[in-house]
This record gives structure tokens, C-alpha cells and sequence, in this order.
């Protein structure tokens, strides 16, 4: 009457020179500590056995996990020491009540700073704490760095679960965290003249290097368009000429921080072009543009007429680059 069975996909059986072992994990429907289970065995001719039902005593324990909380001690706030303990079986998730934990505060030395106290999980297998005192224990200057030892020996506790709670409490886990006021230090006025002229030295120092930057940059994209008009003229490969440029512009681009390396589409390079050159005209962008495209996705061949475009465009790209005073800070 009440019983309940074991699935047989949870049961595994190992046969031994005649002797077999049962293996299997008990339902989490099964209560912790001491618990009966009876096993019936019907007859088997296969391994000559008999019938049989035996009753055997067992102590079920449980895999659990433990998540501890401190609260910090603020010097100038909260100088109690509290927090708890929370016991979560590792099967359902739930809570473990009826644990008995015992918490002992003690200082840096090791000394006990008050009586041990010993709490029960609730339902929930919340297991909380407090230690009170006048001056408080938090108070630094009173007691010094105190911390929080833990116990817990209930044999519903599994060896693993004991082995990782031993594991939690060797660490600082369960040391609370101190938070101290700021001293106030006054600072002489010199040393702030002396921290504005560094900014001011600082500020100076780095519109100088992003003017040299930027500088370097044009030159270099007007080096790239420059050559490239130069291959044209010369009768070199038009789409082959077009394509270096636009690797060599890339790279440009790419060392100065205005495009990713990784860039998939002509929009990316278009904006990159427009953060460098911002003051560029959209005529010029357009006949640049044009120019990849027509070398990029043309498939006839490419003659006097695209050499013509190709050179215009270049021209142009080259004439306003040497227009424009200066790249903005990215």
C-alpha cells in the first residue's frame, strides 16, 4: 500500500560469475534519509533463480548546491555581519528544507567573536544569519577584517555535495566585503595649474599628430589615384590598373582606422571615403564609384572609352584631395 515503483529505463543490471549488481538513481518522488526498497524477483530459469521479495533499509542523501550571499559592511552605513546559506537539490531545483547549518563569526586571528549559531533551512532551503554587537562587528577599527565559518553535517548530504561545500568554505567566499570611506586629501592649487597646462600640453600634442595623420593620409590616397592615372596612361591592363587601385585606396582606408578589414560591401567603402574626405563632392564620389563598377561587373572589353572615364575620375578625385585643408579627428 503507498508503494511506488522504479522505472525500469532508470534500473541497470551487471551480472557477475552468477551474482548481479542493481544500479539506479532514485526518483527525486523518493524522500532523503532512511527509506525502505523492496525488490521483487520473479523465477528465471535462464540463470536457475528463484522467486523472491526482499525488503532492505537505505539512507537516500542528496547531490545539492550551495549559493552563499553576504552583505558588504559599509564604513560610513550597514556594519552588521548577515547573510545566508540557500541549499538547491541538484534534481529538482527546489530547495532543501530542515539542514541544520551552523555559522561562527571570527576575526583575522581565528577567535571566536560570538556564540555559534545554528539555523534551519526553510522550505525555500534558505538558511540565514546575523550577527549583532555594540560597537558592531563590522566596525573596522573595533574588531578588524572578521569573516564567517559554516558547518553543515547533515548526513542527507551527499559525499560530493559535503567535498564541494568543504571546497566553498576553504576560499573567501565567505569573507564579507568592506567598504571604506574616501579620506579627504587636499590637493594644493599648484597641482592643479600644473594638471591644466599638461591637458592644455596633452591637447596640443594630439591636434598636432592627428593634423600630421591626416596629412600623411591624403597624401598617400592621392599617391594611390596618382599612379593609377599614370598606369592608364601608359597603356597598362585598364581592369587590372582599376583593381589595384581600389585594393591599394582600401588599404589606406583600412591603416588609418576609416574601414574594417573585413568589409563586404561598396556602401562600407563609400562611407569610409566620406568620413575621411568629408568634404569631397558627390560628383567625384559617383565617377569613383562608377569606375570600380564599370572594372568590377563590365564584362565587355574594356577600351579607349573606359580608359577616358577611368582617367576622369582619378583627375578629379586628385584635384579635390589637394583642395581639402584636413581630415576630421575619427
Amino acid at each position: 500500500e503507498g508503494a511506488r515503483c522504479i522505472p525500469s529505463s532508470l534500473i541497470n543490471i551487471d551480472w557477475l560469475n552468477g551474482n548481479f549488481t542493481i544500479d539506479t538513481v532514485i526518483p527525486s518522488w523518493f524522500e532523503a534519509g532512511s527509506q525502505y526498497i523492496h525488490l521483487d524477483v520473479l523465477e528465471n530459469n535462464t540463470y536457475y533463480l528463484n522467486s523472491e521479495s526482499i525488503s532492505r533499509q537505505i539512507f537516500i542523501k542528496l547531490n545539492v548546491d550551495f549559493e552563499w550571499e553576504i552583505a558588504q559592511i559599509d564604513e560610513s552605513g550597514n556594519k552588521d555581519v548577515f547573510g545566508s546559506i540557500t541549499i538547491i537539490a541538484n534534481d529538482t531545483g527546489l530547495g532543501v528544507p530542515g539542514v541544520s547549518v551552523t555559522y561562527t563569526l571570527k576575526n583575522e586571528s581565528n577567535g571566536q567573536l560570538a556564540n555559534p549559531l545554528t539555523v534551519v533551512t526553510d522550505p525555500s532551503g534558505v538558511a540565514g544569519f546575523e550577527f549583532n554587537s555594540d560597537p558592531p562587528y563590522g566596525d573596522y577599527d573595533r574588531w578588524g577584517y572578521v569573516y564567517v565559518d559554516a558547518i553543515i553535517s547533515d548526513p542527507i548530504i551527499s559525499d560530493n555535495s559535503q567535498i564541494q561545500f568543504e571546497s566553498l568554505r576553504s576560499s573567501e567566499e565567505f569573507n564579507p566585503k568592506y567598504k571604506f570611506d574616501e579620506e579627504e586629501v587636499k590637493v594644493p592649487t599648484w597641482a592643479y595649474v600644473l594638471l591644466a597646462l599638461v591637458a592644455i600640453l596633452a591637447g596640443v600634442g594630439v591636434v598636432i599628430y592627428l593634423r600630421r595623420a591626416n596629412n600623411e593620409l591624403l597624401q598617400e590616397a592621392a599617391e594611390v589615384f596618382a599612379y593609377t592615372a599614370e598606369l592608364l596612361a601608359a597603356g597598362d591592363s585598364i581592369r587590372e590598373a582599376i583593381f589595384n587601385c581600389y585594393q591599394n585606396l582600401c588599404t589606406v582606408l583600412q591603416q588609418n582606422g576609416f574601414l574594417r578589414r573585413d568589409f563586404e560591401t561598396v556602401r562600407e567603402f563609400e562611407v569610409a571615403i566620406r568620413q575621411a574626405m568629408p568634404q569631397i563632392s558627390d560628383d567625384a564620389l559617383l565617377a569613383l564609384d562608377n569606375m570600380f563598377e564599370m572594372a568590377r561587373y563590365s564584362r565587355d572589353e574594356m577600351g579607349a572609352q573606359h580608359q577616358q572615364a577611368a582617367q576622369m575620375a582619378l583627375e578629379k578625385m586628385i584635384q579635390e584631395i589637394a583642395n581639402l585643408s584636413a581630415i576630421p579627428n575619427r
